[in-house]
């Protein structure tokens, strides 16, 4: 989440800019390089991240059902997990302990995206872009990129 404030003073002569960012989560990346570009696709479900080390990663965003169906399998997941748990320390006589995990699993941010493809390129990519190929077959898009 990101704010941008403006103030002026009544003369017009000082600007200043205040701004606010508000950390949510990290992304899985591949690359350990710093991020130099972001961008949305204007139309597909896509994230693009380039970083400094000859690479941009294409995430998909997965919609709200996407992510109640994840949410509904890690939480089964979860479930099965801790009732095997549970049998093995029947079978060792041992006392259950507690746990507390997977309850109240909410949407996390990281649910939303999921990873798609590296692009890697032989030189280091100074820009990118996406095509918009609104007449191309559905699942497929162009990616642009820029390099030396």
């Amino acid at each position: 989440m990101i704010f941008l404030s403006l103030y002026s003073r009544a003369d017009g002569a000082n600007i200043q800019v205040a701004k606010m960012i508000h950390p949510i989560s990290n992304l899985p990346l591949s690359s350990k390089h710093r991020v130099s570009q972001i961008r949305f696709h204007p139309t597909q479900p896509y994230l693009a991240v380039q970083s400094h080390d000859r690479s941009v990663e294409i995430f998909r965003v997965r919609n709200e059902e996407e992510v109640r169906k994840k949410q509904a399998r890690r939480k089964k997941r979860t479930k099965e997990k801790n009732q095997q748990e549970d049998d093995s320390r029947k079978e060792n006589n041992l006392a259950a302990e507690p746990d507390a995990q997977g309850e109240g699993m909410g949407s996390d941010f990281i649910d939303y995206f999921t990873p798609h493809l590296v692009v890697r390129a032989s030189g280091k990519i100074r820009s990118f872009d996406f095509g918009l190929n609104e007449t191309s077959s559905k699942g497929t898009t162009q990616v642009f990129l820029t390099f030396f």
